[in-house]
C-alpha cells in the first residue's frame, strides 16, 4: 500500500486531499461480486477516507478505488523499480523472481486477458502478484531511502560498516513532498493511536515506520467469511510486516513474513521490533565506542 500510494500521487490519480467512502466493500461497474475491506464486519472505514488514513489503518477500498484509475500499466512499472517482479541481484544462487503481473504476463502464463478486476487484486499484493520476503526488503528499503537503488548482500557476519553495491545513480522519479508525505503515514502506523501497528510503540526510544500486511494462502469466495477453526493451520494467513528506522535518517529497513501467523499487527510487527531494537542499541554502543 504504500507503495502503490506513492506511484498514484506521482501519477497524479490521487492527491493528498483525496478521499473516499468506505462502506466495507467495492462493486466494480459490471460486475456482481464486491471486493471486500478487512473490515467488512464493522462497516469499513467510514466516509472521508484520504490516503493517510488509508495507510494507517490499511483500508483496502482506497486502493481498490485508486488502481482502477491508475492502471496496471503503471502499477507494474513502477513496481519493477521497487524491486518486484525481478531478481534483486543477491549474491547467492537460487533467488526467485517472484511475479508483479501485466497484461503481457497473463496473457503468456494464462492465455487470457486482463480484467480490471485483476488490477484491483493486485492493489493490495493479492491476486497473482508474488514477493519474496528479500523483495519486500529491497522495497522497505527503497521506500527508506527515498529511491535510491542498492544491490542486497548476504553476510556471516557484521563487524564493521560496509558500504552496499550501488546499482545506479538516478533515483526512482518520485517528487520529494510525496516521498515525506509517505514517511510520515508509515510513521503514523505505529506511532498514531489508530495506527495498526501501534501495539509496538510503547517505550520506543526512537522513529519507526512500518506498514502491517495479510497474505492470503487460500481463496475465500465472496460469500464466505475467512475463519481458521474450519481450515488446516498451514492454510491461515501469512502475516507481513514491513519497516524501517529510524524515520528522519534511515539505518534499516526490514522485509518480514511470519508464515500462517495471521495478522502482521499481532504477530510480524513485533518481531521487527525487536530486531530493529537490537540494531539501534549496536549502533549505539559504536558511536560511544568511537568517542
Amino acid at each position: 500500500k504504500p507503495m502503490f500510494g506513492l506511484i498514484g500521487l506521482q501519477n497524479e490519480d490521487v492527491s493528498p486531499e483525496h478521499r473516499i467512502d468506505d462502506p466495507g466493500y467495492f462493486y466494480l461497474n459490471g460486475v456482481e461480486r464486491p471486493w471486500r475491506d478487512h473490515n467488512f464486519k464493522r462497516g469499513g472505514h467510514g466516509k472521508g477516507v484520504d490516503l493517510t488514513e488509508a495507510i494507517v489503518e490499511s483500508c483496502d477500498v482506497y486502493f481498490y478505488n485508486m488502481s482502477v484509475d491508475t492502471g496496471i500499466d503503471v502499477l507494474a512499472e513502477y513496481s519493477q523499480q521497487f524491486g518486484l517482479g525481478s531478481l534483486t541481484g543477491l549474491d547467492i544462487p537460487g533467488e526467485q523472481s517472484g511475479i508483479m503481473p501485466t497484461k503481457e504476463w497473463k496473457k503468456r502464463e494464462r492465455g487470457e486477458a486482463w480484467f480490471n478486476g485483476d488490477t484491483i487484486n493486485t492493489s493490495i499484493g493479492q491476486g497473482y502478484m508474488l514477493a519474496t520476503p528479500l523483495q519486500l526488503a529491497v522495497m522497505s528499503a527503497r521506500l527508506a531511502s527515498r529511491g535510491k537503488v542498492l544491490q542486497p548482500r548476504l553476510v556471516k557476519a557484521r563487524d564493521g560498516v560496509e558500504e552496499p553495491i550501488a546499482e545506479q545513480s538516478t533515483l526512482i522519479d518520485i517528487k520529494a513532498e510525496h516521498w515525506d508525505y509517505m514517511h510520515n503515514a508509515m510513521r503514523n502506523v505505529i506511532h498514531s493511536p489508530r495506527g495498526t501497528a501501534n501495539s509496538i510503540r510503547s517505550g520506543l526510544t526512537y522513529q519507526m515506520a512500518g506498514k502491517t500486511g495479510t497474505a492470503q494462502v487460500i481463496s475465500i469466495s465472496a460469500n464466505d467469511e475467512y475463519d481458521r477453526d474450519k481450515i488446516n493451520q498451514r492454510q491461515w494467513d501469512h502475516a507481513l510486516f514491513i519497516a524501517f528506522a529510524p524515520v528522519e535518517n534511515p539505518q534499516i529497513a526490514i522485509g518480514l513474513i511470519v508464515e500462517n501467523g495471521e495478522h502482521g499487527s499481532s504477530t510480524a510487527a513485533p518481531v521487527a521490533r525487536l530486531v530493529i531494537d537490537e540494531y539501534m542499541k549496536n549502533q549505539t554502543k559504536q558511536q560511544l565506542g568511537q568517542r
